[in-house]
């Protein structure tokens, strides 16, 4: 477990936290096996194996590899702390409210209720509740060792008030967060909407309506609950604007972002999601450019990576939907495959492989399309109930079709079908494509087509006034695929 987590650590370090991390390893005089582990991870980064553990062994064998791991893991994460204490408001709360506690331990009340009083100041200002009442809890408890000296009744009150509204905020705050994650876990285990939600949805308002709505966390909450209860209503229209709502409060509020904004970041792919599903490809690249603006504000590479790989999809999938196809075959000449190999979002590292299938099928590159799928079969090994891994052993039937490669066809649609019949009812566009492809089109006449065209365009119409299929189609133009091989 150590090896796994250290090389997800080393490998998430940005080119200014390693400079860091030098600089901090040549101020050490004593021998670094540490140091020369942690090259020997990064010269095996593009590789995708752990040989670095053997060659290590190999190098120095009289020295503990565990343990120098283990070592290498706690200067690294010392390293990063420090670096974060510097760059972000939680982490100098946290650190200022330690210094605060051990200025109260040796005796030093003033310098130490000064402390919290600017760990306070600033909660306060980055509306971070916990830390707020914990800053107020530990200056009480400072006041009250000192027999609160120079504090009188009224102040003492009125600290103890807002020590009191604090705690009823973030009441309020975890209903929100209780809700949200509720109405996840339920959609999680039956992603129809239905009764199981209802008293979710009746909670959800009612707590919308109070007090705390002007804050930008229970706002934030809120406007993710909605948005991604319509996302699983199929209401992409609906699930769109709450997501523009939210885009604008963050907008408005960059002094509260995490840091990184991986809420943001969230935020502006389910904008991205929701244009997809409207078939809305020429309103995607303003968000687009959005996501791409993160990586240039030097952000940890974990993040840059998931941001750029974000940008990066939904750029290809954009060109598709807008027919640019020259343009979606030159991203993928500069594309950096090792960056989906390292990502740890399953459904943005399926959707990069997916895409970059579906721009060479739609290329006529059938046997590169059927490389990278099988890629996605090989290197994705989790999240086989998403719906993007649906889509793909789409894209693999149709793709083994075009290949003439009828048998394999045959027995793949049948492994498909006994896959997802634990998952429910199946999509009506499925029933519909393998009901096209076994009536084997290629082989039939053109007075064949020209029967069978409107009754498969008025079924795909159909189809179409169904809102959940849209979670499926949207992946893929079904509709002109269908009737390309009837006009063919």
């Amino acid at each position: 477990m150590i090896y796994r987590d250290l090389e997800k650590l080393v490998f998430s370090l940005s080119a200014s936290e390693k400079k860091q991390f030098l600089l901090y390893a040549n101020q050490l005089k004593k021998q670094k096996y540490y140091f020369r582990l942690y090259d020997l991870i990064l010269e095996h980064r593009d590789t995708g194996s752990s040989d670095w553990q053997q060659l290590f062994k190999k190098i120095h064998p009289s020295v503990s590899l565990e343990s120098t791991a283990n070592y290498l893991y706690k200067v690294l994460t010392d390293v990063l702390v420090q670096i974060r204490i510097e760059q972000h408001a939680w982490y100098q709360q946290l650190h200022g409210m330690m210094k605060a506690q051990l200025c109260f331990e040796r005796s030093l009340p003033d310098r130490g209720l000064r402390e919290i009083q600017g760990v306070y100041k600033k909660a306060v200002k980055s509306e971070n509740l916990p830390n707020t009442y914990a800053s107020l809890r530990m200056e009480l408890d400072a006041l009250q060792s000192i027999n609160f000296q120079e504090v009188g009744e009224q102040e003492l009150i009125n600290k103890q008030m807002e020590a009191r509204m604090t705690l009823r905020a973030m009441n309020e705050v975890q209903e929100h967060y209780s809700l949200y994650e509720l109405l996840n876990i339920r959609l999680a285990n039956n992603p129809k909407i239905g009764k199981s939600t209802d008293d979710l949805i009746l909670s959800e308002l009612n707590l919308a309506f109070s007090k705390s709505r002007n804050r930008f966390e229970t706002r934030k909450v809120h406007l993710l609950f909605q948005s991604f209860y319509f996302i699983h209503k199929s209401e992409y229209q609906s699930a769109f604007l709450i997501f523009k709502d939210l885009s604008n409060l963050f907008e408005k509020n960059e002094a509260l972002w995490n840091n990184p904004p991986y809420d943001y970041l969230s935020t502006l792919d389910g904008i991205l999601n929701s244009l997809r599903s409207l078939f809305q490809f020429e309103e995607m690249q303003d968000y687009i450019d959005r996501i791409r603006s993160f990586v240039a504000a030097n952000y940890t590479e974990h993040f840059n990576n998931l941001a750029k790989v974000t940008g990066w999809v939904y750029q290809l999938n954009s060109w598709l939907g807008l027919g640019q196809l020259p343009a979606a075959l030159a991203m993928l000449q500069d594309f950096d495959k090792t960056m989906l190999q390292q990502l740890g979002d399953m459904d943005k590292k399926m959707e990069g492989y997916y895409f970059q299938a579906l721009t060479y099928y739609f290329a006529k590159d059938y046997l590169k399309s059927k490389q990278l799928l099988n890629e996605l079969f090989a290197n994705c090994h989790t999240g086989f109930n998403l719906i993007v891994y649906r889509a793909a052993r789409l894209l693999y039937i149709v793709t083994l079709y075009e290949l003439h490669d009828e048998a394999f066809v045959d027995s793949e649609i049948r492994a498909y079908k006994r896959y997802f019949q634990k998952q429910g009812k199946r999509y009506q566009v499925e029933r519909l494509l393998f009901k096209l492809i076994a009536s084997n089109p290629k082989r039939r006449g053109n007075e064949w087509k020209r029967k069978n065209l409107p009754l498969f365009e008025k079924q795909f119409m159909e189809i179409l006034a169904n809102k959940s299929e849209v979670s499926l189609i949207k992946f893929f133009d079904h509709r002109s695929y269908i009737l390309n091989m009837l006009r063919s």
